[in-house]
């Protein structure tokens, strides 16, 4: 038996994909997440994997694993002592940041942290301008001070970062050969993790690659060693925010691009199911324990972007463009003292969990609201106390404030959270000029198919689509997705042209390959593409168009610009073709494509339709609902709501008037 695994490792559960490669067979299984030491919760969820599909150790010959630790780090502020080496006079870019104000009314507003304190920045002499020339040599006695000082003062790993390395990085470069001569602290240069320009946001991005580093690093060889002690040969692969997947050292260099990976790895697995069901415009809704993420396929492909946000910081690295709300399955729902119903971001989590799951969880959730209104079943995970405990908490902590009924009460939880689920949709669609009623909803997570039908009627979406598994949905992505790399390389000059643009092409193509050599790939093994960032000349932000041709010639840079304006005129709704244009950065993506799934599908035997309950919707009340084994439908089956789909890891409402066919692969296509 030779079998593949992936292992989603969320806030609330960790999620286990086996596939036998020899019979299409695909085990699922959903363990509880260890937050205080997550690798062991991966370990325990390989497995209960293995002992599922009776498989042995011996047989795995792949493994790819999504986690959050990165994401955590940032988000918990877990910055490890570091030292910043930057020009003389910029020592305080972290603080004073750039004039991006998060509310720009707001005369109290909260700056992000500075990350490293202002003691452990150092400036030098030297520096390079805008054009990347040299207009005054490197200080190397500063340089040699500083590497001591912050020697002294036992930094973990120092982050060098000069203005405009991206264009010139000899001063960076020098500076960390005199870290390296100096001390034995490890050091790295912005320059090599994020050759782009804005030195704000290419300072922080480089300090929190650093600090997520000695994070994963601990966390990652803990893993490694589990996985060498159950004497599994393949070597474990790591999810990143781009969408594919790299080996561990390379994670370990490039940890910033742990972050987001396992969002990303629902929307590889969203992507691919959407395009063989000839959904070519698509928008994946991934609802889990904690928030909702969703991501967007746009002709078939997914939608990414080179800038995200997380803790209110600039990661400036290729992501899958994913928008998260605190909107999930343990989200908590309270009164604020104005008598306003809220929902989130505060999650009960996996300890203790909504209240009906009687692990001590007081405050009411969505699930808990989900569980009143009759759409879980009770008798599935809880017992008798636990549910009246959901009851007492829905009708005492809002219910009572709100004067309304626990079943109105439940159904309003339900309706705040998915206007939230809403806003974030629309924001990602209307305001880029995306119609979402021309979109198939693709919903997955454990909470996400309990919410879609009611989501995408808001919406005006007609087709909501439910895959198999959906409830470890993005563990399957792991299996799914490429091995991909990316690289950058800014652009010296400003009007696009041929030869600087080979130039500046080559170089980031070498550094690409170079990455997939030492992951053992040749180099005719690697699909590359090439995009360019360009701009209006005056602008401030950029519009990232593909070079179809792959290469830089005069006939090509004229293609290039005509699909600028195209791409400017699609995204702002206006193009100045008169305008003189700058191409900014150019970049370059690799894949090696991984084999398929050719998982088997082929329904349970018995009957699907199981039982009836009374289930309450907004319009009626409670309504006589059929409740179908969803492991049970086969291929081409077809019923009408009001229904609810159970399954071992998600249950899906369909509301009344809506009809449902189970498709040939599995997936169910809901028409509302």
């Amino acid at each position: 038996m030779t079998v593949r695994i992936g292992v989603d490792t969320g806030g609330t559960f960790t999620d286990v994909v086996l596939y036998d490669a020899e019979t299409g067979d695909v085990t699922v299984t959903k363990t509880p997440s260890t937050p205080d030491a997550f690798d062991e919760g991966v370990l325990t969820g390989i497995d209960e994997a293995l002992a599922a599909a009776n498989a042995d150790t011996s047989g795995v010959d792949f493994l790819s694993h999504g986690t959050t630790v990165g994401t955590n780090a940032v988000l918990e502020g877990e910055i490890p002592p570091l030292g910043l080496i930057t020009n003389a006079g910029l020592e305080d870019v972290l603080e004073i940041g750039d004039q991006t104000r998060p509310a720009l009314y707001d005369l109290q507003v909260e700056k992000p942290p500075a990350l490293i304190p202002r003691r452990r920045r150092l400036g030098v002499g030297g520096r390079i301008d805008y054009a990347g020339e040299e207009v005054e040599t490197l200080d190397e006695d500063d340089a040699r001070e500083a590497a001591q000082a912050l020697a002294n003062a036992e930094v973990e790993s120092v982050v060098v970062a000069t203005l405009f390395s991206h264009l010139n990085d000899a001063h960076e470069r020098r500076i960390a050969e005199i870290v390296a001569t100096e001390t034995d602290l490890d050091c790295t240069t912005s320059s090599a993790v994020y050759p782009e320009p804005r030195e704000y946001d290419r300072t922080v991005t480089t300090v929190l690659n650093e600090a997520i580093k000695v994070t994963i690093r601990d966390y990652l060889d803990r893993l490694t060693a589990g996985i060498d002690g159950r004497e599994i040969d393949a070597s474990p692969n790591v999810m990143h925010s781009g969408g594919g997947v790299f080996a561990v050292e390379q994670a370990t260099r490039s940890a910033i691009r742990t972050v987001l990976s396992g969002p990303a790895a629902g929307g590889v697995a969203m992507a691919a199911v959407a395009n063989e069901e000839g959904r070519k415009s698509a928008i994946g809704l991934d609802m889990g324990g904690t928030s909702a993420d969703v991501s967007i396929v746009e002709n078939g492909d997914l939608v990414r972007t080179n800038e995200g946000e997380i803790n209110d910081l600039p990661i400036n690295v290729p992501l899958i463009d994913v928008n998260t709300v605190g909107a999930g399955g343990g989200s908590i729902a309270w009164v604020d003292e104005a008598g306003g119903l809220r929902v989130g971001p505060r999650s009960a989590g996996a300890d203790p969990g909504p209240v009906c799951y009687g692990s001590g969880g007081a405050e009411p959730t969505i699930t808990d609201a989900n569980l009143v209104l009759g759409r879980v079943d009770p008798t599935d995970f809880v017992d008798d106390p636990a549910v009246e405990a959901a009851h007492d908490a829905i009708g005492e902590r809002l219910a009572d404030p709100l004067d309304t009924s626990t079943e109105e009460a439940a159904l309003s939880v339900l309706r705040v959270a998915n206007a939230k689920t809403v806003r974030e949709i629309r924001r990602v669609t209307v305001e880029r000029g995306r119609d979402p009623a021309e979109f198939t909803l693709v919903a997955f997570g454990g909470a996400g198919p309990m919410q879609a039908t009611a989501i995408a009627a808001n919406l005006e979406i007609e087709s909501v689509l439910l895959p198999r598994d959906p409830g470890v949905f993005s563990a399957r992505g792991l299996l799914l997705a490429d091995v991909r790399m990316d690289e950058s390389q800014a652009y010296r000059g400003s009007a696009p042209d041929a030869e600087t643009g080979s130039v500046a092409l080559a170089d980031a193509r070498e550094r690409l390959l170079d990455r997939f050599d030492e992951q053992g790939f040749a180099d005719e093994d690697v699909e590359v593409e090439v995009l360019a960032d360009m701009r209006y000349r005056g602008q401030s932000y950029e519009v990232t168009v593909p070079l179809a041709e792959g290469e830089f010639t005069d006939s090509s840079v004229e293609s290039l610009v005509e699909r600028f304006h195209d791409a400017h005129a699609r995204r702002y709704g206006h193009a100045m073709r008169n305008e003189p244009i700058e191409l900014v950065t150019i970049r370059v993506a690799g894949t090696v494509p991984t084999a398929d799934l050719d998982a088997t599908f082929e329904a349970d035997s018995g009957d699907a339709l199981v039982d009836s309950r009374e289930v309450y919707f907004e319009e009626g009340g409670f309504v006589a609902t059929d409740i179908y084994d969803r492991s049970a439908l086969a291929a081409g089956e077809t019923f009408e709501g009001p229904a609810i789909l159970e399954e071992a890891s998600s249950t899906a409402v369909l509301p009344p008037s809506s009809e449902a066919t189970v498709t040939e692969r599995g997936n169910v296509d809901v028409r509302l």
